[in-house]
Order: C-alpha cells, then structure tokens, then sequence
C-alpha cells in the first residue's frame, strides 16, 4: 500500500482529516434525519399548510444541490480548506438561527436552505481534498469508503438526536450549532493549507470561473427541483409544469455554454471516462431509489406503526453498524472485484428496502422484515459512492478534483430531491376509500413499488453498459 501523503505528518493527523472530511456526508445525512423523524412536530409548531410541508426537506435539498454545483469549481479556484472552513462556520451561524425561527415559517424555510448550502460547500471541499491528497491505490480507497459510510451513518445520529430532543425542538438546532463550531475549529489545525504543490501551483484565478455556467445550472436545476417538489401539493397546477420545463430549456442552454468555457464548471476530462452517462445514470437512479424507500420507511414507523420518534430513530441502527462494516470491506473490493460488479450490487440493494417493506403491516414486527431490509437497503450509498467517487477523482487532474466531486454530489443531491418529489405524488395520487391508516398503507406500498422498479432499472443498466476494472496503485493523472 502507499505510503501517507507528505502533507499529513502522522496516523493520527491522517485519521482525523479523513474523519473531519466525512463530516459533509455525516452533517448532509445528520440535518435531514434529525428533522424527517420531527417533521410532525415541525409541522405543527410552524403552522404549515399541505402545501408548504414537502418544503421541510425540500429547501434544504434544492439548495445543497445548487451549492454543489458551483461549490466544487469554487474549491478548486480558491483551495478547499478555505471553502470547508467557511462552510463550517456558515452551517454553525444558520443551525444557531434555525434554533429561534421555530415561530416562523418562511425563516425557518430560509434557515434550512441556508444550511443546505453549507453542505453542498463542505461536501465538495471534502471530495477536493482527498481526490488532491491520494493517489489511486488503498489508501484512497479506503479514504473515499470512509467517507461514503459517514452519510448513513449521520443520518442514524440526527433521528437519534431528533428523536432525543423531540420535545425541545429548538435545541435539536442549538446543539447542533455548538457542534459545528467544534469541527470549524478543529478543521483549522487538522486540514493542511495545501495539501498537494502541484495542485496549488495549477490553481486557476477566479476570472477563469464559469460564471455563466453557474448562473445557468442554478436557475435550471433550481426551477426543475422546484416544480417536482411544489407539484402534487399544489395539485400539479400549470406554474409547477412552467417551472419543469422552463428548467430543462435552461440546463439545454448550459450544456450549450458549457461546451464554449474555457474553464466549464464540468471537466470535459470526465466524458472520457468510459461509460461515463451510464455510470452517473446508474447512481442516480440507485440513490434515488434508496432516497425514497428511506423517507417513507420513517413515514411508515411513524405513521403506520405510531412508534415514538425516538423509536423509529433506534430502528435505524443498522444503517449505521452495515456502514462502519462498509467502510473496511469497500476499500478492498474495490482491487479485487471490477467497479460495475460493486456499482450494480450497490443498485440491487437500493431495492432490498422495499422488498422487505412491502409485505409489511402495521403489526408486523420490527425484528421479521424492517431490520434485515433497513441493513441490506444501506449498503447502497456506501457501495456506490465509494466506487463512483474513486472512478471520478482518479480520471481528472488534480486542479479538477472539486469539480469532478461536485457532480457526483449533485447526482446525490437533486437525486434524493426529485425522487422523494416523485414519491409524493405518487403517494397522494394513490387511490382508496377506506378508513385513513388503510389508505396510508396502500399509498406506502405504490411508493415502494415505484422504488423497486427504480432499483431494478438501475441495476440492469448497470449490467448491460458499465464497465469499471479494478483500482490500482499508480500516479495520480495529471
């Protein structure tokens, strides 16, 4: 295996950059699992309407999708250690307001888009910085898987957290605030200002950033997670099909812009990755297959079973024990077992949530079907990014390593936001006359199948059209 990078002075040092890395994934997964398992709760305290409560999730997931976009490129113009630094402290500022906005729904809305963009920067930069830090061998290997398992596992800790704090709502924030400030601090000692020479001589200025490229895939992907996300509770009114379209004819324009940047916000470096639309399709349809079987798994403990939220969160713990498994099994498949192999399991997964769910009733026990299906359904995210990110940061050079992480994270990211979109509207489309738990039910089960179906579908493109050999140590490309 190759040795530790000259920029990381001890094992210690090394253990704590990959850890305070994972925390983009850990807080991305961690500020949405805290607030799925209150959302009741939330709710009432805000005194939203049928319409406004998808927005819940949905303000924090458009703009963590925005952020990404620009984030990565921004890494890579101004160095990631600034753009994580900054993003701890902005995401430290926005939980301690989120905390007083409880009375307030259009600031708690903003509060949690805030957050959202935090995110988005402190996943890119993390990506920038291991893809800079490692060469292609184990060691990035294991980096990445580490940092793929921290996602499920943050999202087990905020329901706990949640769940904890479920009847001091204010605190779930507060707390969460003092604990960022934590990590803002830590990252300034534990992160190298440069981690690579070669990277920091290469760094382009900002007037090579493609700000019409930005613009472009904002308003896009903006106006597209929108309408899906304001679809079905607005009842699908024509503004929310104006919004979808006019978003497609926007990212039409970017692909367009793109092709004439001297710097695009996409390296043109990825699209020679063989494979590459179909590699990023299968991601994305696996976890978004994932994304929705996930959110209505909670709605189902909670709903359905009317278990505490403290209860669904402790349901939850094989997310977290199946990803610490993954973080010391990946890294070592990925040398032995071709990429696509891991990539199509990692789909099939996605699916293994719903089988387990389908058959399920509200007196079925915990222990029969939701545990296994809750531990083999996690195997998803840590299976996919592991072997997606690794693929990516290693086609590019060093100087586009947050660009290349920034795709792969707004794969994830619009992703886990128009499928729990489309779950939605599923959901409420469902047709039933019966009493409400009933239809509830059957509602769960048509968003389940769909996720099934996704999962499938995404495995079979897998298997008929990526192809990703073995990780092997070499130089970086450059």
């Amino acid at each position: 295996m190759q040795p530790r990078p000259a920029a990381l002075k001890s094992l210690p040092q090394e253990l704590l950059f990959v850890g305070v890395c994972g925390m983009g994934q850990a807080l991305f997964g961690w500020l949405l699992g805290n607030v799925v398992v209150n959302q009741r709760s939330l709710t009432a305290d805000l005194g939203t309407s049928n319409s406004q409560k998808p927005w819940l999730l949905g303000s924090f997931l458009l703009t963590n999708g925005l952020s990404v976009v620009i984030s990565g490129s921004l890494a890579d113009h101004l160095g990631p250690k600034m753009l994580m630094v900054g993003g701890f402290a902005w995401l430290s500022l926005w939980n301690l307001i989120t905390g007083f906005s409880l009375s307030s729904k259009y600031l708690f809305f903003i509060s949690r888009a805030m957050q959202g963009f935090a995110c988005g920067a402190l996943t890119s930069s993390s990506i920038s910085l291991l893809g800079q830090t490692y060469s292609p061998g184990r060691r990035k290997s294991r980096a990445f898987s580490g940092m793929a398992a921290m996602a499920p596992v943050g999202y087990w800790l905020g329901a706990i957290h949640g769940g904890l704090l479920t009847e001091h709502r204010p605190w779930i924030f507060f707390s969460m605030a003092i604990g960022i400030a934590l990590l803002f601090v830590l990252s300034l000692s534990v992160v190298p200002a440069s981690v690579d020479p070669r990277a920091t001589a290469a760094r382009p200025s900002l007037r090579q950033f493609d700000y019409l490229g930005a613009l472009l895939a904002m308003i896009g992907l903006g106006c597209i997670v929108a309408g899906l996300t304001q679809g079905s509770p607005a009842g699908w009114q024509p503004y929310t099909y104006i919004l979808i379209i006019a978003g497609a004819a926007t990212l039409a324009a970017f692909t367009l812009a793109e092709r004439q940047a001297t710097r695009p916000l996409v390296p043109m470096q990825l699209f020679s990755v063989p494979n590459f639309p179909a590699v990023i399709l299968v991601y994305f349809l696996a976890f978004g297959a994932f994304s929705v079987w996930q959110f209505y798994m909670l709605e189902f403990f909670l709903s359905v079973q009317k278990v505490a939220p403290l209860t669904a969160a402790l349901y939850l713990t094989p997310n977290a024990i199946v990803g610490l498994l993954c973080t010391f099994g990946t890294a070592s498949l990925l040398h032995v077992v071709p990429g696509h192999y891991v990539l199509c399991v990692s789909a099939l997964a996605s699916g293994a949530g719903a089988v387990f769910f389908l058959p399920q009733t509200a007196n079925t026990s915990y222990y029969a079907l939701s545990m296994p299906g809750i531990a083999l359904a996690t195997l998803c995210p840590d299976l996919s990014f592991a072997a997606v990110a690794v693929l990516l940061t290693t086609s590019v050079p060093r100087t586009y390593q947050g660009s290349a992480g920034a795709f792969l994270m707004t794969a994830q990211s619009l992703s886990a936001a128009i499928f729990i979109g489309i779950g939605d509207a599923i959901a409420t489309a469902t047709p039933g006359q019966v009493a409400h738990a009933d239809l509830e039910m059957r509602s769960l089960r048509s968003v389940w199948w769909f996720s099934l179906a996704v999962a499938l579908v995404s495995a079979a493109i897998g298997l008929a059209f990526v192809r990703i050999p073995k990780t092997q140590e070499r130089e970086h490309y450059d």
